[in-house]
């Protein structure tokens, strides 16, 4: 959803009017209050196609295609809303943060205007960097399942660094779409470390680390049902719901993040210049292919777990000032692939 506050805020600086937002909704996790409060216009949520989760921590595969397979009645519904909302709001354009509803309607029955597919997962498997071959073969169903999300659309790849468009394939490469409010930021380093886990389940291991480690002082953000707003669970470690600006602020005053991969935390941190240690999500071939992505291009560590005695090795001379360059032509980006999807429609 960052992504798409992102691109909210870029274009209507460009004096684009936002018609309509909709938001794939999975199991009872509900949105953030910072995401509901962004947009000018009401949130429609519909039941989406997503991972199962075992225990807050990994993926449980076969639980996600039983949900996904035991589910169709109620994405056709879905599809069904979808179509409704675009058709009540009369867009020029549908921008797609990797939904897999609007890639299935283009599928199966095609909007009659343009739509841009906006994600970093368009890049899996043309990264400039070597997979692993024990990694191949997720990485191969990765990219089946984004060109499914892609359908019938232009696809903005976004890319940690620079890389080769692909205009044959209607794909361009852009850079991270960051949130307007982390450019007013000023970093400086302090004495904490800051984490952020998508899934609550790894707070234990966090907790067991730092009463080993008393005198490291950690925040953490993450999503436990029904934790409160700030806990205190011990001298030097406080827990933290999700909120968006208290997180970033946090951020720039930080040493470094540790945070399951998730790209969005990956360019954030990138930008005020903090080194990442990454842990994928048990079982999320995604997260394992952000996480080696971020690691070769010398942003910071991958591991299994969360082995927190290797936050003192983290890299050091990243040059950030040519990321954050990268990061600046967002808004050049965003237009190119607008501009070819309105005036070349996707196949």
């Amino acid at each position: 959803m960052t992504q798409a506050l992102a691109v909210h805020q870029i274009l209507s600086r460009s004096g684009h009017e936002l018609a309509g937002v909709v938001v794939g909704r999975h199991g009872t996790r509900a949105l953030p209050d910072y995401v509901v409060t962004a947009f000018p216009v009401s949130i429609t949520q519909l039941e989406s196609p997503g991972f199962v989760f075992r225990n807050g921590r990994g993926v449980n595969m076969a639980a996600t295609a039983w949900r996904t397979l035991a589910g169709h009645r109620t994405w056709r519904r879905s599809l069904a809303g979808l179509r409704a909302v675009v058709d009540g709001c009369h867009p020029d354009l549908v921008i797609n943060f990797f939904e897999p509803l609007t890639g299935l309607l283009q599928a199966t029955r095609p909007l009659n205007i343009p739509v841009v597919s906006v994600a970093h997962q368009h890049m899996i498997g043309r990264s400039t960097h070597p997979t692993p071959l024990s990694a191949r073969a997720d990485e191969l169903g990765l990219r089946l399942f984004s060109d499914l999300v892609g359908c019938r659309s232009w696809k903005l790849a976004l890319s940690l660094y620079p890389a080769p468009d692909r205009p044959g394939h209607q794909m361009l490469v852009g850079p991270p779409l960051l949130r307007s409010e982390l450019f007013g930021l000023q970093p400086t380093t302090g004495d904490y470390y800051l984490f952020y886990l998508v899934n609550h389940g790894y707070h234990e291991e966090i907790r067991a680390w730092q009463r080993a480690n008393p005198y490291t002082v950690i925040h953490c953000f993450y999503d436990r049902p029904g934790a409160p707003e700030v806990e205190t669970a011990g001298p030097n470690l406080t827990f933290h719901r999700l909120d968006g600006g208290k997180f970033l602020r946090l951020m720039a005053g930080c040493r470094a993040v540790a945070t399951t991969a998730g790209f969005e935390s990956i360019g954030e941190a990138a930008w005020l210049g903090k080194p990442v240690y990454l842990v994928p999500v048990e079982h999320h071939a995604e997260q394992e292919w952000n996480a080696r992505d971020a690691a070769q291009a010398g942003l910071g560590v991958t591991d299994k777990r969360f082995n927190l005695d290797r936050l003192s090795s983290l890299p050091t001379g990243y040059d950030y000032g040519g990321f954050r360059e990268w990061v600046g032509s967002a808004q050049h980006s965003l237009e190119r692939v607008i501009a070819h999807s309105l005036t070349s429609p996707a196949a």
